[in-house]
């Protein structure tokens, strides 16, 4: 008979080795608490920078043309010639569209006749007004003689006014039928083919083409009913002065752009707000010379708000948020955290502008308060921002 072997003690299966091992490796990390740490934690800490600076504010624009019109005859008829390349730069005063001309010509060379013929008819007025007038200082004359002769001049130079002012205006006629452009830009294309009879003389006639100054440019956006009274009341006490009577000097950045290059100066400010949108319209002039801006061209204005001033900075990693507001973690006299709510102002570069709540003396907390708490005890490292808010100039 064979004989087994008898086991002592519980019998382990896999599934039980892997409960076993899971419930050691959380015994283990629950052990180890923060409190069994040695004293209270580091953290890294400085106090504000102080740096002369501007505050901004910053708008979306779309820019346009100073000059944008389009190009209509001012006559009728048929196109003979189209003297322009489409999309290229043309001078002031450059032809740009020949109209037929002939029946204009023609009607000069009429009144050009007419005119001269009644001038003749004037010098002999003349002659016969100076015999009867001589003939009258005689008595040789009855005074009703010398006043129809006076008549009959008056008459003759009003019939001359009259047909040089119908000549004057059949030069005109001829003039216009030569379209030019009436200022220097970029030209559009042509909307019409020579042969076409053009419909000239009013707004809407005949579209010709489009002529859009280049340089400069404009921009215009909108700033809120809220700016707009925070501009007005720093006028007001002296701490930033009217676009109206002072243009503000603004920067303007593209799309693709990282920093504010575009120098410019606000032009405009209307005299109402939208009370659509509860906004006033501004207009600044951008210089253009290389053409880079075209209209309808979106960027970002920035337009000064008050400054220069000395103003606190600190790291904006370090500006916390909670339902009351932006907070601050410094450290106390006494090495504890301290929570100060603060008001923040513009961003620049990495560091943020605190305007409100802290002071320069104070430990600012820069890292590892995620994990503490007001009253929580602490070891201060105290680290320099100087250089690091002269890097953001």
């Amino acid at each position: 008979m064979t004989q087994r072997t008898q086991r002592t003690g519980p019998v382990w299966s896999p599934a039980s080795w892997l409960l076993v091992t899971a419930l050691s490796v959380a015994t283990h990390f629950f052990a180890s608490p923060a409190s069994a740490q040695n004293g209270p934690p580091e953290v890294s800490v400085a106090r504000p920078a102080v740096q002369s600076i501007v505050d901004y504010d910053i708008y979306t624009g779309r820019t346009r043309a100073l000059q944008d019109v389009e190009i209509r005859a001012r006559v009728s008829g048929f196109l003979e010639a189209i003297v322009f390349e489409e999309g290229m730069i043309v001078e002031a005063g450059a032809v740009l569209f020949q109209l037929d001309t002939r029946q204009a010509e023609t009607e000069v060379a009429r009144l050009e006749a007419r005119l001269s013929e009644v001038e003749s008819a004037l010098a002999l007025t003349e002659i016969e007004y100076a015999r009867i007038l001589e003939l009258r200082q005689r008595q040789s004359a009855a005074q009703q003689q010398l006043d129809e002769a006076e008549a009959l001049r008056a008459s003759a130079r009003a019939v001359v006014q009259g047909v040089a002012a119908e000549l004057q205006a059949a030069r005109i006629t001829l003039s216009d039928a030569t379209v030019r452009a009436p200022f220097t830009g970029r030209i559009g294309a042509s909307e019409v083919d020579i042969g076409t009879l053009i419909d000239g003389g009013s707004a809407q006639g005949t579209l010709l083409t489009t002529l859009a100054s280049i340089d400069p440019v404009e921009i215009v956006f909108d700033a809120p009913e809220a700016d707009y009274l925070t501009y007005v009341r720093l006028g007001l006490v002296g701490e930033a002065a009217s676009s109206r009577t002072a243009p503000a000097e603004i920067r303007v950045r593209l799309a693709d752009e990282a920093d504010w290059i575009h120098p410019g100066r606000i032009t405009f400010i209307d005299n109402r707000l939208d009370p659509n949108t509860g906004t006033i319209r501004l207009h600044a002039t951008i210089p253009n010379p290389q053409e880079l801006f075209l209209p309808g061209l979106f960027g970002e204005v920035r337009v000064p708000r008050r400054g220069p001033y000395d103003a606190l900075l600190i790291p904006d990693t370090a500006v916390l948020t909670d339902l009351a507001g932006r907070v601050v973690y410094v450290v106390a006299e006494d090495d504890t955290v301290e929570a100060r709510p603060v008001e923040t102002g513009q961003r620049i570069g990495d560091m943020r502008v605190i305007r409100d709540g802290i002071t320069s003396e104070d430990r600012v907390i820069l890292s590892g308060f995620l994990t503490l708490g007001p009253g929580a005890a602490v070891i201060p490292r105290e680290t320099d921002l100087t250089a690091d808010a002269k890097a953001t100039r």
